[in-house]
Formats: C-alpha cells, structure tokens, sequence
C-alpha cells in the first residue's frame, strides 16, 4: 500500500468517523429538545392547574407549595409559583405563602394578605399546630367589633412574626397540652368564648352571643363540622362554657 493510498483511506477513515460522530450527536440534541418540548408543555400544564386551583379556591386564600404538590413535583411547583410571582399573577407574603394581589377601593392602595388564611396557610406549610389568641377569634367571628392590635398564635413550633400592613401576627411556643383545640374546627368559638366570659351575665349581651352562636353552628357549610367538634370535646371545657353549650347544641340537634 503506497503512502498516497494510505492517506486517502485514513482521510475517507476521519470523514466517515466524522458523519457517524455528526449522526449521533444530531440524534442526542434532537432527544434532549425533545425532552425539553416535554419539560416545557408539563410546566404549561402545571401552570394552567395551579391557576385553575386558586381560582376555584377563596379569592382571599393563602396557598402554600403543599398545596399543589398532587399536581407535580416540588420543584417544578415551586419554580412556577416564583413565575407567577414575578409576572405578578401572585404576590409572596412570606417564604412558601402566596396569595392573589388586590387593591383596597377606597385607598387605592394594596390590600394586606388576609391574616387568616395566612394563619391556616402557615400550619399547613409548617406542619405545625396553631391557636388563635381569644380577642382575634371572637373578632373573626363577628362575636365583637374590637380589633385587635396584633394577633398571638399558640404553636408548637418556634417562628418568626410577620407583619401584614398594620398588623403584626406573633407566634408564641406554648406547651402541647394547652393546645387542644388547636388547628380544630371550633377553635374560634372556644377561643373567642374564653375571651368573652368577662363580658357574659348582662343579658341582652348575652342573648345575642347565643343567636350568633347559634348561627354559626346552624351555617349549612361548617355547621355540622363545628357541632361534631364541639360534642367531640365538650367534657374538656370549663363547666361554664359546657353549660352555655349544651342547649344549643341539644337544640340543634333537634332540629336536625
């Protein structure tokens, strides 16, 4: 084999090396924009979900990543939550909480997140117990008109306080067994009950608390959860709230 045959064999070697190499690599980038075509419409469709979810969802609601982890892994949740954040179809109010931004009518000005939802949206996405102080309860009830300065969370956990416009929300570490209603149903009423006990004995005062306490427990959404819990944990209640509860649960019970 002459020294001119053997360099074009060697050069037809390195062309054909070449186009085999090009083949492969052209079948690897068109997979990998395949996969990306992939990534691309299921972070589309997650999107789309999540949207879906919080617009069927309480227009004031507080979502959390645990919210939508049924709809797809946590880092894709999580990468569309800060996309939707920054084209400003979601507003964070603190690390892991969304919620939808609004503007208030009168100051034209943004609206604070709602602090409940930003209290059940923290227990969810902690995994922890939470426990409204009484004053915050009975407000949220409609059970008075004073509005607390700032809302105290029992937990069982250790967290940082949040401030939401005016209003600051300070968790406080309180032991497990001072935490029995906590995260339940009926939570508000008994807070809000043990607040107003200095209040009970006048009598028109009183017979308006029992028509709004039977309201609530007469509501045709959360009635009968808030009932159950309250039978469910009657015998653990101070012997004056059991008293104020028993008729109107009884008398509930017979209407039902």
């Amino acid at each position: 084999m002459n020294a001119s045959f053997l360099e074009l064999w060697l050069l037809n070697s390195d062309v054909r090396c070449l186009y085999t190499n090009f083949g492969q690599l052209t079948s690897i980038m068109s997979e990998i924009m395949l996969q990306i075509s992939d990534m691309d419409h299921a972070s589309t469709d997650l999107k789309s979900n999540i949207l879906t979810r919080i617009a069927n969802g309480n227009p004031r609601g507080v979502w959390t990543p645990r919210d939508f982890l049924d709809l797809g892994e946590r880092d894709a949740v999580d990468k569309v939550l800060q996309r939707l954040t920054r084209a400003g179809a979601l507003r964070r109010v603190d690390r892991g909480l969304y919620d939808q931004p609004s503007t208030n009518r009168l100051t034209q000005k943004d609206s604070p997140a709602d602090p409940r939802e930003v209290i059940d949206a923290i227990a969810r996405r902690d995994q922890i117990r939470v426990l409204v102080d009484g004053m915050t309860a009975a407000n949220d009830l409609g059970l008075t008109n004073a509005v607390p300065a700032k809302v105290l969370v029992h937990t069982d956990a250790r967290l940082k306080s949040i401030s939401l416009g005016q209003l600051d929300i300070v968790f406080k570490p309180t032991a497990a067994s001072k935490l029995y209603w906590a995260g339940r149903p009926a939570m508000r009423i008994v807070q809000a009950l043990h607040w107003l006990r200095d209040t009970m004995g006048q009598i028109e005062d009183d017979r308006v608390l029992i028509r709004r306490l039977t309201a609530l427990l007469n509501d045709p959404t959360k009635g009968k959860r808030l009932r159950d819990d309250l039978e469910d944990g009657l015998t653990t209640l101070p012997s004056w709230m059991q008293s104020l509860l028993r008729p109107i649960l009884a008398e509930q019970a017979g209407a039902a």
